[in-house]
């Protein structure tokens, strides 16, 4: 059987630091949303959290010092970027493949680890693992993100049904042999997964 495995910011979750959260922000942070902006996100630290070489805290503390704000605001402006806007009709759709008994996992560039997504019950009513790129030190579309969720899910090739929001890493993934799906909207994908799982 199939096993179908999402990526989570822009997919999961449909909330992203667009130009409206910016210009949501800066006036709570004090600064116009050009500063807000190369405050929260300017740092090199992003990357060195997503790859665990340095933990979230530590990143959004580095962030809040840019900003000169707290570091629960930033948690709180991290939330509202990424996870404040769950797909609910994707999530009803895979929560009805998964009673049917799909397995499903998550494959993120993120910088929680997989303890601290799988905490959340959102995420825990979708899925049976997620594999962070926190964890395994290494961020798609590197092929070795794949190559290290194949093992960690004892599958490969058309066994895995890939969905991102990232035209590359759907990409990557289908280099490898996967089945992807590109995520323009949520009818699009659940129509394209609901074609590849048959």
């Amino acid at each position: 059987m199939s096993i179908l495995v999402l990526d989570i910011g822009g997919v999961v979750y449909r909330s992203w630091p667009d130009d409206a959260f910016h210009e949501r922000w800066a006036p709570r942070c004090g600064c116009d949303v050009a500063a807000l902006a190369d405050g929260l996100w300017g740092g090199d630290e992003w990357a060195s959290a997503q790859i665990g070489a340095i933990t979230a805290g530590a990143c959004f503390a580095a962030a809040a010092r840019r900003l000169g704000v707290t570091d629960d605001l930033v948690v709180e402006m991290v939330t509202d970027a990424f996870v404040s806007q769950p797909d609910e009709a994707l999530a009803v759709y895979v929560d009805g493949l998964r009673r049917r008994g799909v397995r499903m996992a998550a494959l993120t560039n993120n910088t929680a680890t997989e303890a601290e997504l799988m905490a959340r019950p959102a995420m825990a009513r979708l899925f049976d693992l997620a594999i962070s790129s926190a964890d395994v030190g290494l961020t798609k579309p590197d092929p070795a993100i794949y190559r290290h969720a194949e093992t960690r899910l004892a599958a490969r090739g058309e066994a895995l049904v890939f969905v991102d929001d990232v035209e590359g890493n759907v990409e990557a993934a289908r280099a490898l042999g996967w089945r992807g799906v590109w995520f323009r909207s949520t009818e699009q994908a659940i129509g394209e997964i609901a074609a590849l799982l048959g």
